[in-house]
């Protein structure tokens, strides 16, 4: 197990519960390619009965966030997840496809999916909520020049993302 934060761990053990089978990549590393560009590592490769491999980049958030802002539905996401995912998209062939999990810890009584979706690991509760990779890029735009960070609109968000499982089946 690569995981350096609960949040990936809880979706490992996710994986691991439901039998779904992965392989997990460990992103300590940035791989360097014959143009001298570094890439960075996703997390897992999913495969599905569908006609996808997913690559996986599991992006950990509150549900809500804390502090002044309790907004629901955090789904940032940086310039280099982007464009690493499309990069390995290239290099892994047509049937890998990339897709963000927002892995969701629940701080209070709502959340992003129906009770039975939910999963307990430690002391904490998780929603996984996942997007195409391409059906984000279509609708981000840049929210931070200086973080290079970008996110969709939260309604448009809210309508073209599914709970994991509508990926895997």
């Amino acid at each position: 197990m690569f995981c350096k934060n609960h949040y990936e761990a809880a979706f490992e053990h996710y994986l691991q519960k439901n039998r779904i089978p992965y392989f997990a990549n460990g992103q300590e590393y940035r791989n360097r390619f014959d143009d001298d560009i570094t890439l960075k590592n996703f997390d897992y490769v999913v495969s599905t009965r569908t006609k996808w491999n997913w690559i996986i980049d599991v992006k950990g958030r509150k549900f809500p966030g804390l502090g002044r802002s309790r907004r629901y539905w955090k789904h940032w996401t940086t310039q280099d997840d982007l464009s690493g995912m499309l990069r390995w998209e290239s290099f892994l062939g047509q049937t890998f496809r990339g897709l963000f999990v927002f892995a969701y810890w629940l701080q209070a009584d709502r959340s992003p999916v129906p009770p039975e979706q939910l999963f307990r690991w430690r002391n904490g509760l998780y929603a996984f909520v996942a997007i195409d990779v391409h059906a984000y890029l279509a609708e981000a735009r840049l929210i931070s020049p200086k973080w290079q960070t970008y996110e969709m609109p939260v309604k448009k968000f809210r309508a073209q993302a599914r709970p994991f499982t509508d990926f895997i089946v």
